[in-house]
């Protein structure tokens, strides 16, 4: 009686394992997805911040060369 009670529990945990490792399998695919998902995300948001500092760097590269001329020229 031990011994195939010893059977079927080792077949049951074999079969657990499998399914926990297949679950898992399935749950780091999601997250993969998920993840790549959000990496494109977030560099199509720093692509934008990144546009904004070049527009704000050139006004003030602009107004500072203006500046200079003004003085040293006005």
């Amino acid at each position: 009686m031990d011994e195939t009670r010893g059977e079927w529990n080792d077949a049951r945990l074999d079969e657990f394992a499998q399914r926990t490792d297949e679950n898992f399998r399935e749950v780091r695919n999601e997250i993969r997805e998920e993840v790549g998902g959000l990496r494109d995300e977030m560099n199509a948001r720093f692509a934008g911040i990144e546009q904004r500092f070049n527009i704000l760097f050139g006004a003030l590269a602009a107004g500072f060369v203006a500046a200079v001329v003004r003085h040293f020229l006005g």
